[in-house]
């Protein structure tokens, strides 16, 4: 199509986007993520707090130590998502403090932001669907193995039901296809059982028993079955009767309290045309599965093109690139960017219409004709 030319890019990686845009960026990728009850050294590779782990065979992509302004944080017992705000909430251990202390956790650096302190020895802790955080207390606690719901803003808890099966070790993971939480407890003897998520949290149904204590378990969107990490360092899956999937990977420790995020891609339909001043075009792009929306913008100069919402407005000639992103959430990393090199060609000039040609009137005519007969009978006289 002559004038209009366009080049559409996948800016993913970590000299993505922000990085071809003069800024750092992080990449995104399918990322399991933990981390270690028994430590937060960081001088050796089994020793980090938070783990990014690869969900395919557990070995270690990124490692942090984690850092509350104030305390000495020695170990984490507890990891998961807020499915609204997509915030990482942590059950840390602080150095001196009794109890254990909930965390907001950013989990590109382990830097915490102290939420309170939660007033006994929580182990696991998992978001439900209407972001309600729940907790259950350790085989160890002074009220052991019981459900609590918690206020995320307060850390403040509250009884929702005792548990009781098992003996050490306490997890607790969501399943939002049922709306139940799957409770996971004890060592030689591990019992697997399931409730309603929501009060009266019964009636607790038996699902399985095992050998091996369950030190982390998540679910996952795309397989409908739970990521787990056990006592002897291992990453299965899971099905949600309690069947086991084959061995992934074996991890640097027993790490616990599992986040996943999984790989999202969009699909942008780039625009047709490109003419300075033409009317704003709609931008369409195919979303992932984030719940997070497409967002549009462009880096160019606002005298090629601006971006308001999902339109565009050529302003004037030049390259103007638009680009699509969407965020992640509690279950999906965020998308690649996708932009569109768009060549916008200055609008034609304005055309200059024929003038009419000038008509006489009648008695214009009537005048014309007697002036050219009497020029001619003169020139008849005159011999001319």
């Amino acid at each position: 199509m002559k004038g209009f030319s366009m080049r559409v890019r996948f800016l993913s990686g970590c000299l993505g986007l922000l990085a071809w845009m003069g800024t750092q960026a992080v990449c995104a990728a399918p990322t399991l993520y933990a981390v270690n009850p028994f430590g937060n050294a960081g001088d050796a590779p089994g020793t980090f707090g938070l783990y990014a782990l690869h969900p395919a065979d557990g070995s270690v992509m990124a490692s942090h130590t984690i850092t509350v302004p104030s305390r000495t944080i020695i170990g984490a017992n507890g990891l998961t998502m807020d499915p609204g705000t997509h915030v990482a909430y942590a059950i840390v251990r602080a150095q001196g403090v009794s109890g254990r202390l909930l965390v907001t956790l950013d989990l590109s650096t382990g830097v915490g932001t102290e939420v309170g302190n939660l007033g006994d020895n929580f182990s696991s802790i998992a978001f439900r669907a209407d972001g309600q955080l729940l907790g259950v207390t350790g085989d160890g606690a002074t009220v052991p193995e019981t459900l609590y719901t918690i206020d995320k803003a307060t850390a403040t808890t509250a009884l929702a039901v005792p548990l009781g099966n098992g003996a050490d070790g306490e997890v607790i993971a969501y399943n939002p296809l049922t709306d139940e939480l799957h409770h996971f407890s004890g060592n030689g003897t591990a019992i697997h059982e399931r409730f309603p998520a929501t009060a009266p949290y019964t009636p607790i149904t038996p699902v399985s028993t095992g050998s091996r204590e369950v030190f982390g378990a998540v679910w996952d969107p795309s397989q409908n079955r739970f990521y787990v990490t056990d006592i002897a360092s291992e990453l299965r899956t899971m099905a949600v009767d309690g069947t086991q999937g084959p061995l992934l990977g074996v991890m640097v420790n027993d790490l616990r309290g599992l986040i996943l995020q999984l790989d999202q891609t969009l699909a942008f339909t780039p625009t047709p045309t490109a003419v300075a001043g033409m009317a704003p075009v709609g931008l369409v792009a195919t979303a992932g599965p984030s719940t997070q929306p497409v967002v549009f913008s462009t880096p160019s100069a606002s005298t090629i093109c601006t971006v308001s919402g999902s339109q565009v407005t050529y302003v004037g000639p030049g390259t103007c690139t638009l680009v699509a992103e969407q965020a992640g959430d509690a279950s999906y990393a965020a998308a690649p960017a996708v932009s569109v090199d768009v060549l916008v060609t200055a609008a034609p000039p304005a055309s200059v219409s024929a003038q009419p040609v000038p008509t006489l009137g009648t008695w214009a005519l009537g005048s014309l004709a007697g002036l050219l007969g009497v020029f001619g009978l003169r020139r008849q006289r005159t011999g001319a």
